[in-house]
């Protein structure tokens, strides 16, 4: 689909021009925030097109700053909410895409944007959530598309720190793997799709990002995510602790010691050494014990 025209985020190409808008603002890039504008019109136009964006899918973008990559997906032909918690960027993003009739800004907190809020922009259909999640709550973020907004997506498309993106395809008895791990892994195929260099930001982060895109897929009949996060909170609960130790502390020593022997693990392990079936058996025979 054509651009539109006449847009204003069409001039904020260069690390001047960005700085210059924020001055008119009188605002300069918030570090609380996370705030830091990927600029690469070709690099986000090519975000789109990895998530299949077209005309009636109706996208909520994540922290739109200043509307870079909220122009791609306009551009793309999507609906789009943009939830922005600066209130000055998030209050004039409307007037900066040219004031585009499938754009619905919203000022305020990705995580208190609740299930309801998103049933009633997206008409009861499919969102597509997206965007460059600060860093400071990304792990958040992504524990809200699992458990909140369960059953509401069947794509995403999220920005990270790469420290974070190694986390989503983590493998066992690896140092990054844990609970979004488990999550990202058990109910949906999350690929590291793209590193991107510091140096493509404005300001320049002290970190390397990574594009990842996760597609849902049907778990094991009867496994929720609330349930495996209730489950790998607890056996996470101290990491380097067994699952003995952690499970023990939560369910007392018999029941641990039965719901281990009928899953067929050794409570010697820590949870870190279990694959995505031991975690199903894990939480299959935590059921048939109460």
């Amino acid at each position: 689909m054509s651009s539109l025209r006449n847009r204003p985020i069409d001039l904020l190409t260069t690390p001047g021009r960005v700085y210059e808008e924020l001055a008119a603002l009188g605002q300069t890039p918030k570090q609380h925030l996370g705030q830091s504008f990927l600029l690469d019109r070709q690099l986000l136009d090519s975000f789109a097109r990895d998530l299949e964006i077209g005309e009636g899918d109706r996208v909520v973008e994540i922290g739109p700053g200043l509307g870079h990559l909220t122009r791609a997906l306009l551009d793309a032909g999507a609906e789009v909410l943009a939830v922005e918690k600066d209130p000055v960027l998030g209050e004039t993003l409307f007037a900066r895409l040219g004031s585009p009739d499938r754009l619905t800004p919203r000022t305020g907190d990705i995580l208190e944007l609740g299930r309801e809020d998103l049933e009633t922009w997206s008409r009861g259909g499919e969102v597509v959530p997206c965007g460059n999640l600060p860093y400071y709550c990304s792990s958040q973020i992504l524990a809200r598309f699992f458990e909140s907004w369960w059953g509401l997506w069947k794509r995403a498309g999220i920005l990270l720190q790469e420290e974070v993106a190694d986390r989503l395809v983590a493998r066992p008895s690896t140092p990054t793997y844990g609970r979004l791990s488990i999550l990202s892994q058990l109910f949906a195929t999350p690929k590291k799709a793209r590193k991107i260099r510091a140096h493509l930001f404005v300001p320049r982060p002290e970190v390397i990002s990574a594009w990842c895109t996760l597609i849902v897929k049907s778990p094991p009949e009867g496994v929720t995510p609330d349930a495996v996060s209730r489950l790998t909170a607890i056996c996470f609960g101290e990491r380097r602790k067994t699952l003995a130790n952690n499970l023990g502390r939560e369910w007392g020593r018999e029941r641990t010691r039965e719901v281990l022997e009928r899953a067929g693990v050794s409570g010697a392990k820590r949870a870190e050494e279990l694959g995505l079936e031991e975690f199903i058996g894990l939480l299959n025979a935590s059921r048939a014990i109460e």
